[in-house]
């Protein structure tokens, strides 16, 4: 039990993660223990709608865990031209916690590595998912994150490749988004 109750007070810390979207009433920023839960969330009620052929157990765990390093590495924005360089801290974090003498730490390191290496269905979806919602947060408040960043349509598009390849439909809808936020204001046009 010791070692439990010292995982999940780590595992707490996501809690203190902010990230650059707006929660929906735009009292404040998202923590990306919030973004994980809407993620797996969001990806339950898409399976359904869109008969995604996944294994819905495995894409839901990939959810909740693939940004649990971030509380070793914290929170950049997926637009940021630093992002890159994030990726040996979160390989550092992840190789710690999967050092608790715990089943489930070696289980997040294997879902935190197929979410990264993008290889099966299951990564992919929740990459597609993952880019979907701080889209549809934006839309939600106004493009306010983007516009605080100064954020670009080619950015977005480019940000949402994934989408493309795994989910064309999606992508179809959030093209039109595009051009929608580019001429409210709230995405750069280039």
């Amino acid at each position: 039990m010791d070692n439990l109750y010292t995982f999940l007070m780590e595992l707490d810390k996501l809690k203190n993660i902010f990230r650059r979207s707006y929660i929906s009433d735009l009292t404040r920023n998202e923590n990306s223990a919030e973004h994980s839960w809407h993620l797996a969330l969001a990806i339950l009620s898409l399976k359904d709608e869109l008969n995604i052929d996944i294994d819905i157990a495995k894409t839901v765990k990939i959810a909740l865990v693939h940004d649990i390093c971030e509380i070793g590495a914290g929170d950049i924005s997926i637009y940021d031209p630093e992002r890159s360089k994030k990726e040996v801290n979160e390989r550092k974090y992840i190789d710690q916690l999967s050092a608790t003498p715990l089943s489930f730490a070696s289980e997040i390191r294997e879902l935190w590595e197929e979410y990264e290496d993008q290889l099966t269905k299951e990564s992919r979806w929740v990459k597609v998912v993952d880019r979907l919602l701080p889209f549809m947060m934006n839309l939600n408040t106004s493009g306010k994150a983007w516009k605080e960043q100064g954020i670009t349509k080619s950015q977005v598009k480019d940000v949402n490749k994934v989408t493309a390849l795994e989910a064309p439909k999606i992508y179809e809808w959030m093209l039109i988004h595009i051009d929608e936020a580019v001429r409210s204001g709230w995405l750069i046009d280039s």
